[in-house]
């Protein structure tokens, strides 16, 4: 029995949840003219219907959604509290829904082939792209996420203590990470990493050493590393890791399909004195964030003044980056997905509001030597920001 089994092994979106997600969105259609919606994006599909199986959910702006399945309807009708419609293609999505008004899809993802036929079937010209109110709609986290992203945190904090028992000298970063995957896999972390507007695929985190640490990223991201070919140009590498240089680990951790982010760094014996003076600037960088990611502050405000930290380092052309590698935010928000709302970024202005979710990534990158950072997943609460969850932060120094 395929019910018994899923309720078994794997939970459910709690279905009030997703009605009250629905409740929101439909709000923001509402709002912005929209008269219905059509999803295709996986994590979409789940923020709305509480399934990822393949097919397209239709939202209209008053009533309850429609999901029409290709592949797995069955699944899907027990994952999701909406009708699912089984269909063959999309060819038969008029016979089920009609599209009047002004309707939005995620033009920004599906491609253009995909676009033309859904004109086509629908005789429709200009479609509105969804996703800014997507992305609005699940930049304010429930208490079910919250929690959820709450044990996603631990299981992160477990892989990185495990990290630091896993350090040796002579270990490659591959096995050090495959070592550290194992771990927080096997305690029920989901592989994946997903990223609406970017390139994430086949991710599982960093774990980089000394000047490899250094290599410079193909995406607006300031850790990038050697990876394994030019087909997997980014993660660890099979380098060894050696007395005296700094490590950094980025990873995250997967609950239910959200996800949080956190950086650590540690050394085998002491680390040298400019990895410690910059790391102390990082942490000062957190002192202030933990005060004053708070609502009604702006991320741009918040950007601003952590660079004014920065610029009385004398290690300021080096953070995030450096030369013409250096990317122009600290913060994104998490969630489903790696960068929801809100950024904190260079010349943007988004207000914080009580339980958004934002990971804080400050780092210091000197070529050839290493990178050190320090980044937490931070509910913004009106007391200030809580860690989701809190792990040590000093950088670790294994001796003996």
């Amino acid at each position: 029995n395929l019910k018994d089994m899923l309720c078994q092994l794997t939970p459910l979106v709690p279905p009030e949840e997703l009605k009250g997600r629905l409740t929101r969105f439909q709000g923001l259609m509402e709002k912005k003219g929209v008269s219905s919606v059509l999803l295709f994006h996986p994590p979409d599909l789940y923020y709305l219907g509480g399934s990822k199986q393949e097919g397209c959910l239709f939202i209209p702006q008053q009533g309850e959604p429609l999901f029409l399945v290709h592949k797995y309807p069955a699944r899907a009708q027990i994952e999701s509290p909406w009708q699912v419609i089984p269909i063959r293609s999309l060819k038969e999505l008029p016979q089920h829904i009609s599209l009047e008004g002004k309707t939005a899809t995620e033009t920004d993802l599906i491609s253009y082939a995909q676009l033309q036929r859904l004109s086509n079937l629908f005789n429709k010209g200009e479609w509105e792209n969804v996703s800014p109110l997507i992305r609005e709609c699940k930049a304010i986290k429930t208490p079910w996420e919250v929690e959820t992203l709450r044990k996603a945190g631990k299981l992160v904090v477990h892989g990185y203590l495990k990290a630091r028992e896993f350090l040796r000298e002579g270990i490659s970063e591959l096995e050090l990470a495959a070592k550290v995957f194992l771990e927080m896999r096997l305690l029920g972390h989901e592989d994946g990493e997903t990223m609406r507007n970017g390139r994430m695929e086949g991710f599982m985190g960093h774990i980089l050493s000394g000047y490899s640490a250094t290599c410079p990223s193909y995406m607006n991201a300031p850790l990038n590393g050697i990876g394994l070919s030019p087909a997997n140009s980014r993660g660890p590498s099979r380098k060894e890791i050696r007395s005296g240089e700094v490590v950094i680990m980025d990873f995250f951790g997967t609950h239910m399909g959200y996800l949080t982010d956190m950086t650590r760094t540690f050394c085998i014996a002491r680390a040298p004195e400019k990895m410690k003076d910059a790391y102390k600037v990082i942490r000062e960088i957190h002192a202030y964030l933990r005060e004053n990611l708070r609502p009604g502050k702006t991320t741009l405000d918040i950007y601003n003044d952590v660079l004014k930290i920065v610029q009385d380092s004398p290690y300021k052309a080096h953070f995030m980056g450096f030369g013409d590698y250096r990317v122009n935010f600290i913060g994104h928000g998490v969630g489903t997905e790696i960068d929801e709302y809100p950024f904190i970024a260079r010349g943007l202005e988004m207000e914080l509001k009580e339980n958004m979710v934002v990971a804080v990534e400050p780092k210091f990158l000197f070529p050839g030597e290493g990178a050190v950072g320090l980044e937490n997943t931070y509910l913004i609460t009106p007391e200030g920001a809580d860690n989701l969850p809190p792990a040590p932060e000093e950088l670790w120094e294994k001796r003996g």
